[in-house]
């Protein structure tokens, strides 16, 4: 069945899963696939440009696969998400800085498109058009293999992000659908599910990624005030944005990715008891129902279209706390999607919890997030679970580099962004290089040697070797008496 287009977006999704399971034939094939179609502005964002850029990222971890001598600053899938990326950026020519939710790749927007689109359409752009700056950043011409560097990428979005930010209401809420041209609210609704949900979360993750801490403080105001009028016990209700009155008091299974966020910023105990609720309706059902109506404790839209979230949250709080318990939530997922989804070709949709009939349907992000979630959270060794113990240095143009040293970032489709491969392609690695260089060149050491600890001596004559390299500074001192080089 196609409904996203008529492109490989199923594929594209899975690049990383291919890797995270060590697939790697496959990815070389999936890798050599051109995509030159798409319609909506935040799908093409989250799982294709999404998708090329982790896959890019991963790339250098599949043996036998050439890489070009600027990777991780370039290579065909990064030029490739860039392309996409190009083709997105007339959807931000509002008078808001909000991009519209829909453009035509070969002819840019039409001038019949609504201004009207969701928060989350509006919010969920910073971490791969952030990463697309990072990564095209430091402009090789010298391979011939150009990236544009431009910082226009992540331009638009934190602009699209501050244009949201200055709309919330006087309760600091912000609604559900917004018009981009005139900065309106559209529907008023206020909530963490459906049109909203992932705002929050590239806010959370963008001021990690990015070292940014005011998305991180606008992402703690929204915690309050989310606390103070959306949240009754440990649900997570719909209201007013304006008024705080309750509008839909129901549970959204897009909810259950909130305690895996409050885990991920290390609000580790809210999101254990908020998990603790979700998990009893899905005792009750096998699996979260689209929406769960609360006052009555009954499902109110009975399907389950393979959802991550659930999943999501069970792997972050896992690697946060390693309760076992923890696991056999996941061991009990798992064995119920393979007992009432698995078919001869896939794995179907649940048309209704209740009875677990399903229907002829797989979403792409049952492959990229749901399977991806709940494999990482049984593989304990898996490079995505590196806990900073483990690195590789790589050798670029622009000297080396410490890339899989763990800290990745997923964004909101489970793609998973390497820091360490987005430090090293930015300006800002470069402007950090040379600020050292200048501190080093800025050092006279002739005038350090009676400062230094007395246990402590130089292994050259600094008096009479000044013109040394600023950069070999720092190995210039050795203890006395050192025999062998281990002791160092």
């Amino acid at each position: 069945m196609d409904t996203w287009g008529s492109f490989s977006l199923s594929l594209i999704d899975s690049l990383d899963t291919l890797l995270i399971m060590a697939n790697e034939t496959e990815f070389i094939r999936a890798a050599q696939v051109d995509v030159n179609v798409n319609i909506s502005v935040f799908e093409t964002n989250i799982r294709v440009i999404g998708g090329l850029l982790s896959g890019h990222m991963l790339s250098g971890r599949v043996k036998g696969m050439t890489l070009e001598p600027g990777w991780p600053c370039s290579g065909p899938l990064l030029r490739l998400a860039e392309r996409f990326a190009q083709k997105l950026l007339p959807a931000f020519n509002t008078k808001t800085g909000m991009p519209y939710g829909t453009v035509n790749l070969k002819y840019g927007l039409h001038r019949q498109e609504t201004p009207v689109t969701c928060t989350a359409g509006v919010g969920t752009m910073i971490l791969e058009f952030g990463a697309l700056t990072k990564l095209t950043g430091n402009n090789f011409r010298e391979f011939n293999f150009y990236v544009s560097g431009n910082p226009v990428y992540e331009r638009v979005a934190l602009k699209a992000l501050e244009a949201l930010w200055q709309s919330r209401s006087s309760l600091g809420l912000v609604g559900n659908h917004i018009n981009v041209q005139t900065g309106e609210w559209t529907a008023t609704d206020a909530g963490i599910g459906a049109g909203v949900d992932s705002y929050f979360e590239y806010l959370a993750k963008g001021a990690l990624l990015f070292q940014r801490p005011a998305l991180m403080r606008q992402f703690n105001e929204y915690v309050n005030a989310i606390n103070k009028y959306v949240r009754k016990s440990d649900w997570f209700l719909w209201v007013s944005m304006t008024s705080a009155k309750i509008s839909l008091p129901v549970f959204q299974s897009l909810e259950a990715f909130w305690p895996g966020l409050l885990a991920l910023v290390g609000d580790v105990d809210d999101a254990q008891r908020i998990l603790l609720q979700y998990s009893q309706v899905i005792r009750k059902y096998g699996f979260p129902p689209e929406f769960y109506y609360l006052p009555k404790q009954e499902t109110a839209r009975a399907g389950y279209p393979l959802r991550p979230e659930f999943a999501e949250s069970l792997y972050h709080l896992y690697r946060a706390t390693g309760d076992p318990h923890l696991l056999q939530l996941a061991a009990s997922f798992v064995e119920v999607i393979e007992h009432s989804c698995r078919t001869s070709c896939g794995y179907a949709t649940v048309e209704n919890v209740n009875d677990h009939t399903i229907e002829d349907r797989m979403e792409s992000f049952f492959l990229s997030e749901t399977t991806k979630y709940l494999y990482l959270i049984f593989d304990f060794d898996n490079f995505i679970n590196n806990d900073g113990s483990k690195s590789r240095i790589v050798v670029t143009p622009n000297g080396p580099c410490v890339v899989d040293a763990g800290g990745y970032i997923f964004n909101t489709e489970a793609h998973p962004f390497d820091p360490g491969a987005l430090y090293c392609c930015s300006a800002k690695r470069n402007s950090d290089i040379e600020m050292i260089r200048r501190f080093e060149d800025s050092i006279d050491l002739s005038k350090l040697v009676d400062i230094f600890d007395p246990n402590l001596d130089f292994a050259l004559n600094i008096k009479e070797k000044m013109n040394i390299e600023p950069s070999k500074s720092m190995n210039i001192l050795v203890r006395k008496n050192v025999s062998d080089e281990n002791d160092l």
